[in-house]
């Protein structure tokens, strides 16, 4: 995106605006119609949430209906559920600010994050569904994608493993798997978030087999269910 200052440039060469209040006002609506109609290109990533931050929010609202904690007030209530999870009453009111606002977009914005990513991958074409699943207390999301050429099944799984990383900074697992054109599952796996951020994408092609799929677990190959 744009620094601030340039847009600001921009809009006051563009326009020939001398005055500051005019000024002012071509940029409320140039920020307006840039949002609304794409003038800035939306970032090929989810929400900035940690899996550890979405973590700590899951596990303080869970605290939050605790029956035993029914008696004390909202201050009380924090301060010994952090006390709990190891973090001071500041640091999980901090992250309860940070986390509570994103929510309403982390599962949409995260799902399209890796849809764009992985649409700069060669299997971008391929890919049948992606999803993002926050029931369980952590992010857990799914990719489900049409299978190439079994020579490049660890490719296709390191790419998908990369654009998770890159478009779901929330994600800790990912569970993926792909089928053929009858929807019979050829190649399945797991993987964890610090594996996620070792795969680098410009070295697939060379290290796909020989390193990157060792990161994954419960690989499976050939039809299965």
């Amino acid at each position: 995106m744009p620094d601030f200052g340039q847009v600001k440039e921009f809009v006051f060469l563009l326009a020939g605006v001398e005055g500051q209040e005019e000024l002012s006002v071509l940029l409320r609506f140039f920020v307006i119609a840039a949002v609304l109609g794409g003038a800035f290109p939306a970032g090929a990533k989810g929400p900035e949430i940690s899996p550890e931050e979405f973590s700590m929010y899951s596990d303080w609202k869970e605290g939050c209906e605790d029956p035993r904690l029914e008696k004390f007030d909202e201050a009380a209530k924090l301060k010994k559920i952090a006390k709990n999870l190891g973090v001071s009453s500041k640091q999980l009111q901090a992250n309860i600010d940070k986390v509570e606002p994103l929510l309403v977009e982390l599962k949409a914005g995260t799902e399209a994050g890796i849809k764009e990513e992985l649409e700069q991958t060669p299997i971008g074409k391929q890919v049948v569904s992606v999803e993002l699943n926050l029931d369980s207390g952590h992010a857990v999301a799914w990719v489900k994608w049409r299978c190439g050429d079994e020579r490049d099944r660890d490719k296709e799984a390191a790419h998908v493993a990369w654009a998770t990383s890159q478009g779901g900074p929330v994600v800790k697992i990912l569970g993926l798997w792909c089928v053929n054109e009858i929807d019979t599952k050829l190649f399945s796996a797991k993987i964890g978030r610090p594996a996620l951020d070792r795969i680098n994408k410009a070295t697939i092609e060379r290290f796909a087999t020989s390193r990157y799929i060792k990161l994954f677990e419960e690989v499976r190959r050939g039809p299965h269910r």
